[in-house]
């Protein structure tokens, strides 16, 4: 109910003030509530009157919020005692109604249902307005006892106080439709749980990227019925690892990546944060988690690694991709005592073909002789591309399975029998390659490539510069 036009035209402001604190509250023309109820039943009781109510004055009228041994559920407010007792500062008691001069004509005394006591005190909003009384009636005369009054103001604070929790109450519904309103337009997710561990909030991104929205679902089945994996994407997350689980358990969780890996969508990778949600008294009371897609971001930075550890020519790993693997297989070697090799090769006569073909015609050499060397070397073999015309793999084994650099070496030269083709021509290509093998907890990464260098001019030395003089003379065809 709005401000009637009495409000409207009355020029007392503190009576514009109260009927505006009265419509704050929301409650007029509402349905009975039971704390209400039970208020208005015990007032009755105690002061042992068939009539007892919670009313609120408005403007033109007296409702009743609760009301007990009356059916109305209205009336107008100059026929009502309650808008008289607004004006008291305690309790309004009228032992008789008849020995009242206020009251000797009123209509609820002369008329149904023939009131002879009233007794009524404030309920205050909680800025202090009188909003309307927790009253007592009767159709008999008589005075309360000095307990009877002091019960009747008790009861009508309880009542204040069930106005004001009302109210507080409507705004934390309010304040909560707002913030799920808001929740489902942000672009990150958001999700929460209480203090026994179920979902509660659970946002319109969460449930795009989720693809369900499963609130009963307990913390233990939270990865797998939400497709939750480590950053890798690799492996379900274990319940202590899941953010939210975390955070519920009095963890703050600060940029931790996990990926949502739905069977049915690409991986998406997300960046989250989480809190635990504490009482006063430092109680968990649950835990809230946001997610920001950073999928595109990881793109790009593992493309931006890719790319400096790749050799754009050859799209072979690079010198500094060479040297990390290096490290990682001595570190390995050192560990298990097994077989470390490193092999060198570079092009015999590559000044040559750039001389006769040009370097349009060198970097397609190096990009098939890459390729070749590619579909040549196995698993555990890493090739890379040192610098130049020079090529490097790294192999490793364990036991029966420990490479073999000369079975590695003699693949690559039955590879490279085969003269690569450049615009019409074809270009014969050889290699030499020497290598170095280490095993043990004495493993050492710079021996390692110094022995397979000079291996590597060892056989080229060896080889006859047939080379250089064929190059011009090896036409397609």
């Amino acid at each position: 109910m709005t401000l009637s036009a009495r409000a409207a035209d009355t020029q007392d402001p503190e009576e514009q003030d109260r009927l505006r604190a009265l419509e704050a509250l929301q409650i007029l023309d509402t349905p009975p509530e039971e704390v209400f109820d039970d208020l208005a039943w015990l007032a009755g009781r105690m002061c042992e009157a068939p009539t007892s109510l919670i009313t609120l004055v408005a403007a033109e009228h007296l409702w009743f919020k609760a009301r007990c041994g009356i059916d109305a559920d209205l009336m107008a407010r100059d026929e009502t005692f309650c808008a008289h007792a607004l004006n008291q500062d305690d309790i309004l008691e009228i032992p008789d109604t008849h020995l009242d001069p206020r009251f000797t004509r009123h209509p609820l005394v002369v008329g149904a249902p023939h009131v002879r006591f009233y007794a009524g005190a404030l309920v205050r909003g909680a800025g202090g307005h009188r909003l309307g009384t927790l009253c007592v009636l009767d159709i008999r005369p008589r005075e309360l006892t000095e307990l009877q009054r002091e019960g009747l103001r008790r009861l009508a604070r309880r009542a204040s106080e069930a106005l004001e929790t009302r109210r507080q109450r409507l705004l934390a519904q309010s304040r909560e439709s707002a913030i799920a309103e808001l929740l489902d337009v942000l672009p990150d997710g958001v999700v929460t749980c209480d203090a026994t561990g179920a979902l509660r909030e659970f946002n319109a991104t969460s449930r795009d990227w989720h693809g369900v929205d499963a609130r009963r679902c307990p913390p233990e089945d939270w990865a797998r019925h939400f497709d939750l994996y480590d950053e890798r994407g690799e492996t379900l997350l274990e319940p202590a690892q899941i953010p939210l689980v975390r955070a519920w358990k009095g963890e703050r969780v600060r940029g931790q990546t996990i990926v949502i890996g739905r069977p049915d969508r690409p991986p998406r990778s997300v960046s989250c944060n989480a809190n635990p949600l504490l009482g006063v008294d430092g109680a968990i009371l649950g835990a809230v988690c946001t997610m920001h897609d950073v999928t595109v971001q990881i793109r790009f930075a593992q493309l931006m690694e890719r790319m400096a550890l790749t050799d754009e020519l050859t799209r072979l790993p690079n010198r500094a991709a060479w040297f990390a693997e290096l490290d990682q297989a001595v570190a390995w070697g050192r560990r298990s005592n097994h077989v470390v090799a490193v092999m060198f090769m570079d092009l015999n006569g590559f000044k040559q073909i750039n001389d006769v073909f040009g370097h349009a015609a060198g970097d397609e050499v190096l990009r098939q002789f890459g390729q070749r060397l590619r579909e040549t070397c196995r698993h555990g073999e890493f090739i890379a591309r040192l610098s130049g015309d020079e090529f490097v793999i790294c192999a490793h084994g364990l036991g029966d399975d420990s490479p073999d650099p000369a079975r590695i070496a003699e693949r690559i030269h039955r590879a490279m029998a085969a003269d690569m083709v450049w615009e019409g021509q074809r270009i014969p290509v050889r290699c030499s390659i020497g290598f170095a093998i280490e095993r043990g907890p004495e493993v050492d990464a710079t021996r390692l490539m110094e022995k397979a260098d000079q291996a590597m001019y060892a056989a080229k030395r060896d080889k006859t510069p047939e080379l250089t003089a064929a190059l011009a003379t090896m036409p397609l065809g």
